[in-house]
């Protein structure tokens, strides 16, 4: 069992909700706590190992410890996002094109759960328009509201996009966000928005289009206390833990605090912690708090 330290970033379209969720208190505009990572540039420390290390490192010395084989990086990130701002309309890499063109073993695909809706009530998400000139014309034109869709979300909605898929977050999310570990966005529009040093952010309008596949949907549930979810990439729970647990699957599955707090060996855990149990492991907990437990499914072996 591992218990990891997240790591505050920053954002054009963050806010100070986050410092509940771990973030850094000094940060203002905090768009994400990554509160479980294990990929090279957004590395976890491990707050419980018997010398110090990081879940990158912790994976690559041992990987059969975590159900992994050798080479692999831990496949999912998690973390907390919320957004004072709407985000940029973007894509992630599809499966194929990791393997092709980026020689990744996946792609990135994700879900959203949401601690607080969205200030509308809606997300972006979809090519409502059916076709790739129709995303084309609306770049030339800097006018995605006739091309994307209006996803309607509810507080404990939970929103799963599959790779591909244009979508955006909206002002006032507040989520918890899993995701494959291919940690590749491809922005197609960010409202030309620019830094603090008056710089916009660069957009991949190439890349994007080659991931864009218009036939996706986003597959929408309620995702309240004692439900859960499955999908090719990973599994979720969500409920209130407290006693024990086991981890049932093969590679260490990922419990992250909701809200509440808990008691690990004589570790404390609280509201947007997260805790890695390996297969098959058994620990106790001290305490009872609303946590979602996630699982990555090795579908890429195959």
């Amino acid at each position: 069992m591992y218990i990891v330290r997240p790591i505050t970033m920053e954002t054009l379209w963050g806010d100070t909700r986050l410092h509940s969720y771990q973030g850094d208190r000094a940060a203002q505009t905090i768009g994400c706590v990554y509160t479980l990572s294990g990929i090279d540039g957004i590395d976890c420390e491990i707050y419980n190992a018997k010398e110090r290390t990081t879940l990158h490192r912790a994976v690559q010395k041992n990987p059969s410890a975590f159900g992994l084989q050798e080479g692999e990086d831990f496949p999912v990130i998690i973390a907390f996002d919320s957004c004072a701002q709407d985000v940029s309309f973007q894509i992630h890499p599809t499966d194929t094109y990791a393997k092709e063109q980026l020689h990744l073993p996946y792609g990135k695909s994700e879900a959203w759960y949401f601690i607080e809706k969205p200030s509308e009530g809606w997300v972006y998400a979809e090519n409502k328009a059916g076709h790739r000139t129709a995303v084309e014309t609306a770049l030339q034109r800097k006018d995605f509201h006739g091309v994307i869709d209006h996803i309607p979300v509810s507080k404990h909605d939970l929103v799963y996009i599959r790779s591909g898929t244009m979508h955006a977050l909206t002002a006032g999310s507040l989520i918890y966000e899993i995701q494959q570990s291919t940690n590749i966005t491809y922005r197609l529009y960010d409202y030309e928005r620019t830094d603090k040093h008056g710089n916009t952010r660069p957009l991949h309008v190439k890349e994007a289009l080659a991931n864009l596949d218009s036939s996706l949907h986003v597959q929408k549930q309620s995702f309240p206390k004692g439900t859960s979810f499955d999908q090719r990439e990973f599994s979720l729970q969500h409920l209130t833990l407290s006693g024990s647990y086991t981890n049932t699957y093969s590679i260490a599955s990922v419990i992250s605090v909701v809200s509440g707090s808990l008691l690990v060996d004589t570790f404390p855990v609280s509201q947007g912690m997260s805790i890695l149990v390996m297969p098959e492991e058994c620990i106790q907990l001290t305490g009872s708090a609303e946590c979602i437990i996630a699982a990555a499914h090795p579908y890429w072996r195959v």
